[in-house]
């Protein structure tokens, strides 16, 4: 092969070869759960809730490991501006210190397929992880290109409510959706910055959220 032919084979190479999307902060449509605190007062609540969500829980011996694996699910990358883990699903997650040194790691919601489960079931276990505890979501089917092509419905204010709780004032931004897609693209669209303030968007489907953790479903 001439140098020519190398020279043009390797930029056909390099054209096939996809460009890597970058994420930020503003990116994220999850919910991160970076220290045991808001992670046990997830589960708490969740406690007395009828409705348990799947997920997939195990425990590593360091923090290199639990981010690893999570980072190998196709939906968790790094945000460029503040190299924390960042969700491009609506679904709970993220790793944090337990007892000893040691570290779990999660990922959960009703958005988690059974696809991404078994993902991060496998990946956890790939890097060294032991299986705490797990829920299998339902196998449905995938949405047809028909469906992933609707465009967003209008999301309508609804009314603001505000709770005293401590010092602390809650608000809450309340808006209607028509679906769930809706409301998703909607929240993608409003970054919360500020502690205490939660946007809600309440579809046939359940009422989507977000408050400065990321966005998540109640």
């Amino acid at each position: 092969m001439g140098f020519l032919d190398k020279l043009f084979g390797k930029e056909a190479e390099a054209k096939k070869e996809p460009l890597s999307k970058s994420f930020t902060e503003n990116d994220n449509k999850g919910t991160r759960h970076d220290t045991l605190e808001i992670a046990t007062a997830y589960w708490s609540a969740r406690i007395s809730s009828p409705k348990k969500d799947p997920f997939v829980m195990y425990t590593f011996d360091n923090e290199k490991d639990a981010r690893e694996a999570l980072l190998e699910l196709s939906c968790i990358h790094v945000a460029e501006d503040s190299q924390k883990l960042v969700c491009s699903e609506v679904l709970i997650f993220g790793y944090y210190p337990i007892e000893q040194g040691k570290y779990e790691a999660l990922v959960c919601g009703d958005d988690l397929t059974y696809e991404l489960w078994q993902q991060a079931k496998e990946s956890f276990a790939k890097h060294g992880g032991h299986r705490k505890n797990d829920l299998e979501p339902e196998k449905r089917a995938a949405p047809t290109a028909k469906a992933k092509a609707v465009k967003p419905g209008k999301v309508v204010f609804v009314r603001e409510d505000r709770q005293q709780k401590h010092e602390a004032t809650m608000i809450y931004r309340v808006h209607k959706a028509p679906d769930a897609a809706s409301a998703k693209v909607f929240l993608e669209q409003n970054p919360v910055t500020r502690q205490f303030y939660y946007i809600v968007v309440e579809t046939p489907e359940g009422n989507y959220c977000r408050d400065i953790q990321g966005i998540y479903k109640e």
